[in-house]
């Protein structure tokens, strides 16, 4: 399937402490500035929920544990409960290094018909304007019979680049899952529990090159990349708990290797 028109981008992911989060962004102060989202919330903080769709087998969980260098995720996006603001549709695919994301700004309404139908029909005010980016979830949706499984949220602190570079950072904290198989989107409504975490995740995100400043702040704290999935992070606390019943009675296939056993190989 094309890829066209994406956003494309490099991630770099850290866990770090709570106790030099302050001293991190201190220093990446002279470089980054809140983003234009996030200066309008206290402390630049703002809440995020993410839907995260899989297929009855969770072929995308199973993908992460398979150490698959190309693969992708689907995901329904939204920053507020506020029934006037719009949701945004996201396919979010790894080749490589490389991260491909292209998203669509839905409005509710339209979001559950989206969601909920098997054979979804993109509304026809949207049609034109998003349809290449609807038409690449719908298909992937299709592919492989990926339905709703679990709602992630956390809350995020973002900059970006003063000087108008395609640089951001990310802190984010507060990591936790909702089991979910419909279309809610609430980041409040459901039996939200904790997806525990070593620290707080610090990202850095650019397309092109790993900035300087970035690289002499990665060896100042001796931070150490490493893969932190949240989706497969919550799933993992679903399966390995009493929740796990709940997901093979709503039609899902348990993988035979969850990501407790990678993590201890």
């Amino acid at each position: 399937m094309r890829f066209t028109n994406a956003h494309s981008r490099f991630e770099c992911k850290y866990i770090i402490s709570p106790f030099v989060v302050e001293d991190v962004r201190s220093f990446i102060r002279p470089f980054m500035q809140p983003d234009s989202y996030a200066i309008h919330y206290p402390d630049c903080t703002y809440p995020i929920c993410t839907l995260y769709l899989d297929s009855p087998d969770l072929q995308l969980y199973s993908q992460v544990l398979a150490g698959e260098k190309n693969r992708f995720k689907l995901r329904v996006r939204s920053y507020s409960d506020d029934p006037k603001t719009p949701v945004f549709f996201e396919v979010k695919r790894r080749m490589n290094q490389i991260v491909l994301k292209r998203r669509a700004k839905v409005d509710r309404e339209a979001s559950r018909e989206l969601l909920t139908q098997e054979s979804p029909r993109i509304p026809v005010g949207l049609m034109d304007k998003l349809m290449p980016e609807l038409d690449e979830f719908t298909s992937y949706k299709l592919l492989i019979s990926a339905k709703p499984v679990v709602r992630v949220g956390y809350m995020r602190e973002a900059y970006e680049s003063r000087t108008g570079d395609p640089v951001r950072v990310t802190f984010d904290t507060q990591l936790r899952h909702a089991v979910t198989f419909d279309d809610n989107l609430s980041h409040t409504e459901g039996d939200w529990l904790e997806t525990p975490t070593e620290g707080v995740i610090l990202e850095v995100k650019f397309t092109d090159r790993f900035p300087p400043w970035a690289r002499d702040m990665a060896t100042l704290f001796q931070l150490r990349q490493r893969s932190v999935p949240k989706y497969v992070m919550s799933v993992n606390r679903v399966l390995y708990g009493a929740r796990a019943r709940t997901v093979s009675l709503a039609g899902f296939t348990l993988p035979p290797q969850r990501y407790q056993d990678i993590m201890n190989d």
